[in-house]
């Protein structure tokens, strides 16, 4: 068994079938296929059942309660036997072809990969929005150039979608690389390891992965004070992780400029789509506050990063365009903030 693909799956009947049929119709067939349904309410299992039956190498597993994508995901990894593993999402889709073409890229390596870095194809879909598919390539690193740094940069294509990747099973398991459970954003923490722990990096500069931007239901589209906190606590586990690898120091401009633009960036967003009710929560105002007086935030601070974000190659216009948009937020949260019981002064 070369490839182990992995698929939580959460109340996805509308999509699920796409999703496996293009999987199961690639020319390629050393696969198996796992999926972990995690307590749907629709009929997300019967469908998977179905693909069960007539599949021998679809395997499901159910968890008897919901326990959120990181359990699955995990879940599905202690069952995994292939070489790599891929980490699929039940609303996405692959591409005819995407599999035979990773695994002759591996063959062809002179180095053995570890982890391979993939491109991706934004698909919008016709019907909701004036533009189609965006299709997204990795870029070749440098010789001495580490992945870490452009994971924190978010450059080159080191995201933190961990379907980005085809990840040794070895990695994995040499380096006890698990995600983070019971939480909303365990992809930050679980890349970050991989990509760090990585000797051998291999960069496939095809798209190989549909991922699904048409608005639908999603967890990830709802807003909660839990969400605020578990973007806090991705960034802390990511922190720690750099500390433990002796690296926060080389990167501690990289860590503050990711961690104030996506992470504070994004608490200050969902705040903003909060109810009120939730929005009169004196913690969480007063933790937001906090962060809006320290260091991180000060005048000083923002104009680092906005130095940092220019000094990024002008090659990554996207990137630089997420974060001055990411950045512009921040700064109109830190010249207007109110919430019922604060004010910034």
């Amino acid at each position: 068994m070369f490839l182990s693909i992995i698929i939580p799956v959460y109340n996805a009947s509308p999509y699920l079938r796409r999703c496996l049929d293009s999987i199961i119709d690639q020319t390629y067939e050393h696969i198996e296929i796992i999926l972990v349904d995690d307590f749907s309410a629709d009929d997300s299992l019967a469908i998977i059942r179905e693909y069960e039956g007539k599949d021998d190498r679809v395997k499901v597993f159910c968890n008897p309660r919901n326990r959120r994508v990181g359990y699955a995901r995990n879940k599905g990894l202690r069952a995994a036997v292939g070489e790599y593993v891929w980490f699929v999402d039940a609303d996405d889709w692959l591409p005819q072809g995407a599999i035979s073409g990773l695994v002759r890229h591996l063959n062809k390596s002179p180095k053995e990969i570890d982890l391979l870095l993939m491109g991706y194809t934004q698909s919008f879909g016709g019907h909701h929005t004036e533009f189609g598919d965006r299709t997204r390539l990795p870029r070749h690193l440098k010789r001495s150039e580490e992945a870490i740094l452009n994971f924190l940069n978010l450059t080159k294509g080191f995201y933190s979608y961990p379907f980005l990747y085809l990840y040794s099973r070895r990695l994995l398991l040499k380096y006890h690389i698990r995600f983070p459970e019971n939480v909303y954003y365990e992809d930050i923490p679980f890349v970050a390891m991989a990509v760090c722990n990585a000797k051998g990096i291999g960069i496939y500069s095809k798209s190989s992965y549909h991922y699904n931007c048409e608005p639908h239901d999603s967890i990830t589209r709802t807003y909660s004070k839990e969400k605020i906190l578990d973007v806090i606590s991705a960034y802390d586990r990511l922190y720690k992780f750099l500390m433990h690898q002796n690296l926060i120091k080389k990167y501690n401009d990289q860590y503050v400029m990711r961690f104030l633009l996506h992470g504070l960036g994004t608490c200050f967003q969902i705040y903003r789509q909060l109810s009120k009710d939730e929005q009169e929560d004196i913690a969480l105002g007063e933790l937001l506050q906090s962060y809006l007086l320290s260091d991180i935030m000060s005048d000083k601070s923002m104009v680092y990063v906005s130095y940092l974000i220019d000094a990024i190659d002008d090659t990554e216009t996207l990137t630089k365009a997420y974060h001055r948009f990411k950045f512009d937020i921040l700064r109109d949260v830190k010249n207007n903030w109110t919430c019922t019981h604060l004010s910034l002064k």
